[in-house]
C-alpha cells in the first residue's frame, strides 16, 4: 500500500462523516443508512491498512498530514455523536410527553370505559366497589 492510498481513504472517511453530520442535523434517515454502510465499508478498508508498518516508509510530512487529518476526523467523529445524542434526547422527551398524555385520557375513564367525573376516583379499592 502506497500512501496515497492510505490518504484517500482517510479522506473518504472524512468526506463520508462531515455528509453524515449534515444528515443528522436535517433528519435525513435514508442518507444516515446509506452512509453508515459506506462507513462500515471503509473502516473495513482502513482496518486492514498496517499503518504500523507502512508508516516507515513515509515521510515525516505525510505521517504530519495523516496526524492532523485523524485529528480532524476525531473532532467531525465527536461531534457527530454529541448531536446523536442530543437527538435521542429529543425522541425520548416527545414520547415521554405523548406517553403521559396517553396516560391522562387513560385516567378519564373507568374499568367499565365510560368517562369519569372530575370527583369520582378510578383507584376504587375492590371492598369499596363491593359496597
Amino acid at each position: 500500500m502506497v500512501y496515497i492510498e492510505v490518504l484517500n481513504a482517510y479522506k473518504e472517511l472524512e468526506e463520508n462523516l462531515l455528509l453524515k453530520n449534515d444528515a443528522i442535523i436535517k433528519k435525513d434517515i435514508e442518507q444516515l443508512n446509506k452512509l453508515d454502510e459506506n462507513l462500515k465499508v471503509l473502516t473495513e478498508k482502513i482496518g486492514k491498512f498496517d499503518l504500523k508498518n507502512l508508516s516507515s516508509s513515509f515521510t515525516d510530512d505525510q505521517k504530519a498530514e495523516l496526524r492532523q487529518l485523524g485529528e480532524k476526523i476525531k473532532v467531525i467523529q465527536e461531534n457527530n455523536e454529541i448531536l446523536i445524542k442530543h437527538s435521542l434526547g429529543v425522541i425520548n422527551g416527545l414520547l415521554s410527553g405523548i406517553l403521559n398524555i396517553a396516560q391522562s385520557e387513560m385516567n378519564s375513564y373507568n374499568s367499565k370505559g365510560l368517562s369519569c367525573s372530575d370527583d369520582e376516583s378510578l383507584d376504587i379499592s375492590s371492598i369499596m366497589e363491593e359496597a
